[in-house]
Parts: C-alpha cells; sequence; structure tokens
C-alpha cells in the first residue's frame, strides 16, 4: 500500500490556512472502501452501521460546540483505526483510536448542527457509529453592530473616548496613515490626520475638558512618538520624543497632557513618560527595567500618573508604576506569564483597577483594599488574544472588553454586583485592539477591529 499526500492552501482574510488530503493506492479488493474512508468523504457513508458507542455534544460558545464519546469497543486494537465526526453528514475532522473528544469552531450564534461520529478502519471500513446528537450555539447579546471605516488597517485598546454629550471618539490606521473619525454629527465622520504610513503601533486618544481632541501616536518613517490635537480649532502635529511606541494618553482636570511610552535605545525598550506641565514636553525614563512593550495610563484628580506596563515578549510580566508620592514608585509586579496587554482604570479613590490575561484566564486586579488581589472573571479553553479594556462608569462599575479564545468579542461587568460575562461579535475573527467607554447615559460602547471583513467596527448596547 502507499500512500500519497497533497497540500492545498487557502487564504482567507483572516489566516492563510494548509490542509492535507490523502489517498491512498491498493490492490482492488480494497479500493472501494479506501475511496470513502480514508480521505474523511464518508459524507455519512456509513451511516447504515450499528450505532456501537454514545456521542455527546456541548454549545461551549456562539462559535464552539464541544464534542465527546465513549469509546467503540476494541477500536484501539484494530490497524488504521480512527474516528471520523460527520457534521450535517459532512466530514469534519478525524482523530486518532486513543481520543474521544473535539472541537468544532467558527460556527455562527443561534444556529443548530448535529453531529455523528463514526468509528472505522482503512481496512475494515466503518466498524461502527454514534448515536446523532444535535445542538444549538447560543446567541450574542442583542447589541447593534455597525461599521466605522471599511478601509481601517488596525485600531488599538487605547483608542476610544466619549464626550459629556454622548459622542464617540476614535483613533486608528488606515492605509494612508493616522485618522480621526466621530459620531457626533449621528454619522461616522473620519479625518486624516497625519499620513504617517506604515508599522503596527496603533495611536491612543484623549479629550480635554474644553472638547479638544489629543491623539498619541508613532511615526513610523523616523520612530518619533508624536502629539496631534485641534484645539486649537485645526490640527496641530508636534513631537513628544525622539523615539516611542506603545503609547497611552491622559489629561488632568487642568487640561495638562500626560503620556505614558515605551522609549527606545541603544540599551533597550523601557517605561517611559512625558508631560507638557510646564508649557513644553517634559520627559522621563521611569525604570531601569528593559523589554517593556506597552503601556496603559490613567490621571487620578491630583494630577498624578498610574501606569499598568507590560515586560517581556509571548509571555510577560504585568506591572504598575505612579508617582503619586511625588517620586516614581515601580515595584510591584502583578503577576508573570501574562498576555502581552494589560489596561488600567482608578476609582475616585485613585485605587488601581486592571485588567490582562493570564494564560487561560481573564484576570482582573486591584489594590482598593490597600494590597494587590487578583480574581479571575472569565475561564478560556486555550490562550488568545491579549488585547483588553476597561472603563469605570458613574456609578462605579466595572466594565471591561476583551477577546476569547476562538476571537470573539466578549463584554463582562460587575455592575450587578458580581461580574457577568456576554458574546457580543462572534461571526469571524473579530475584537483585535478592542476599547470600551460608558457614557453618562449609561450606554457601553466598544470598538474594535473585525479581521476577517477587513473593518473598524462598533457596537453599543443602546
Amino acid at each position: 500500500m502507499r500512500l500519497r499526500c497533497y497540500r492545498r492552501s487557502e487564504t482567507t482574510a483572516a489566516t492563510p490556512r494548509v490542509s492535507w488530503r490523502c489517498g491512498f493506492r491498493v490492490v482492488a479488493v480494497f479500493a472501494a472502501i479506501l475511496a470513502i474512508t480514508a480521505c474523511g468523504s464518508g459524507g455519512g457513508g456509513g451511516s447504515g452501521a450499528p450505532v456501537t458507542f454514545s456521542l455527546q455534544a456541548e454549545a461551549r460558545s456562539p462559535s464552539q460546540i464541544n464534542l465527546s464519546w465513549t469509546p467503540h469497543p476494541g477500536l484501539t486494537t484494530v490497524v488504521f483505526s480512527r474516528y471520523e465526526a460527520h457534521r450535517n453528514g459532512v466530514f469534519l475532522f478525524s482523530t486518532s483510536p486513543q481520543n474521544t473528544s473535539g472541537s468544532n469552531s467558527e460556527l455562527d450564534p443561534n444556529t443548530q448542527y448535529c453531529y455523528i461520529v463514526y468509528a472505522s478502519s482503512l481496512i475494515l471500513g466503518v466498524l461502527g457509529r454514534s448515536n446523532e446528537i444535535c445542538a444549538v450555539t447560543p446567541d450574542t447579546a442583542p447589541w447593534r453592530l455597525e461599521t466605522v471605516d471599511n478601509a481601517a488597517i488596525s485600531v488599538g485598546s487605547k483608542s476610544l473616548a466619549n464626550d459629556s454629550a454622548n459622542g464617540l471618539h476614535v483613533s486608528y490606521r488606515r492605509g494612508d496613515g493616522i485618522v480621526y473619525a466621530t459620531n457626533t454629527s449621528g454619522q461616522w465622520a473620519s479625518t486624516l490626520i497625519d499620513n504617517a504610513t506604515g508599522g503596527f503601533d496603533n495611536p491612543a486618544i484623549a479629550l480635554g475638558t474644553t472638547g479638544a481632541i489629543h491623539i498619541s501616536y508613532n511615526d513610523p518613517a523616523s520612530g518619533a512618538l508624536k502629539h496631534a490635537t485641534n484645539a486649537s480649532g485645526s490640527w496641530v502635529i508636534s513631537p513628544i520624543d525622539t523615539t516611542g511606541s506603545g503609547s497611552a494618553i491622559a489629561l488632568d482636570s487642568a487640561n495638562h497632557i500626560h503620556v505614558s511610552y515605551v522609549g527606545n535605545n541603544q540599551f533597550g525598550s523601557f517605561l517611559s513618560y512625558a508631560n507638557n506641565l510646564a508649557g513644553s514636553w517634559n520627559v522621563e525614563f521611569v525604570t531601569p527595567a528593559s523589554g517593556v512593550s506597552s503601556t496603559a495610563l490613567a490621571i487620578d484628580a491630583g494630577g498624578a500618573a498610574h501606569v499598568a506596563y507590560v515586560e517581556g515578549s509571548a509571555l510577560c510580566y504585568v506591572r504598575y508604576a505612579t508617582n503619586a508620592s511625588g517620586t516614581w514608585v515601580d515595584n510591584t509586579v502583578i503577576a508573570s506569564n501574562t498576555g502581552c496587554a494589560a489596561a488600567i482604570a482608578l476609582d475616585a479613590s485613585g485605587k488601581a483597577h486592571i485588567v490582562y490575561r493570564q494564560l487561560f484566564d481573564l484576570i482582573y486586579a486591584t489594590n482598593a483594599s490597600g494590597t494587590w488581589v487578583t480574581i479571575s472573571v472569565d475561564q478560556l479553553e486555550w490562550v488568545g488574544i491579549p488585547d483588553v479594556s476597561i472603563t469605570r462608569d458613574l456609578l462605579g462599575a466595572l466594565h471591561v472588553s476583551y477577546v476569547d479564545h476562538n476571537a470573539d468579542l466578549k463584554y463582562a461587568t460587575n455592575s450587578s454586583g458580581s461580574w457577568e460575562k456576554f458574546y457580543i461579535d462572534t461571526r469571524g475573527y473579530v475584537g483585535m485592539g478592542n476599547a470600551v467607554r460608558v457614557n453618562n447615559n449609561g450606554s457601553v460602547h466598544i470598538t474594535y477591529y473585525d479581521t476577517t471583513n477587513a473593518k473598524l467596527k462598533h457596537a453599543a448596547d443602546r
């Protein structure tokens, strides 16, 4: 018997995929059997086989159903044997005879899917099958989804702000440069701020009490960290530092600008901070620790800066630094082995509330009690996109947006007194660069990137 395998590539908007299709050439007596079983083309071809084991299906999320089954008697002793899972009569996947579970993802919400698993041998054909079982994926939350810009190429978790009149403001990258968009007119309208094209670092945005927009971003051509504002009535761009990425921007009650970012030099990447309290930019390194990759910033009522940042790559450390005492204190490692992103919000007392991903959990950490306490908000099945965002509403409740292991956009809040979780968008590869804000009327808004359809989108709960 000779095994021949063929490689087939598929390119989607989300990611290129490679699959393998195998065929067997054997003596004529086995050819018909192998044409059905070897390539997973059974399509229910063994439907007349006896039911010899039991199948269960669990709708794990609006885009995922998990399957598990009892073993077919003696299958592990049969040569060239395997299990074949079929969905709605079409081959789905195969597993070894030792494996009695599998997962089906990239499904649509509120949809029924039916499954049968076959026990088969390449030599003997179908030996038995499971019962057929159907499951309905749960629906997503009834949020309103809309497109902000179908030419956007990326957006970040610090790219959304809201004003006192409940208008939304977003900064992001497009193929032609740095862009600002707002829905204050009732419809989304965008403006090109800087034709700084290329690069992967996303801009950050903040609003002053006068309604002026402030955006910090990296210029890919020069590597400089820049600041753009329309405070004068037209857009003015100025440099903050000769180098800088991973920035976050915030304003204090006196409309002074504060920026945290990653400063780079020949010795590494360091947590840096800049403000314009004196009328011009004052830049300083916060910590000598190298390997910083992303920052998040909040300013308390006294004008002090609080920074959550990550150090490392692949698996990172989440750290917290503040100058609330008058000098920078940076000796708190909140967690290790985390996803390389974190978000921060402050309460009325200036205490920090931080969210981040840690392997299979979404973690919330706070020092509100005087010491750091961590809580697992959501448990996930494997490591996914680390992008997270957090905000606090007028009543003090926290709101978090994040991405689960299936690249589905989720939202969590403790407004009821305990953490509740909701799926917002599960169609495709969505949720990157998510950012959440709550308006004065209590409505929740999330902006995020839909990679499958290459769009910047907005989700609202009302």
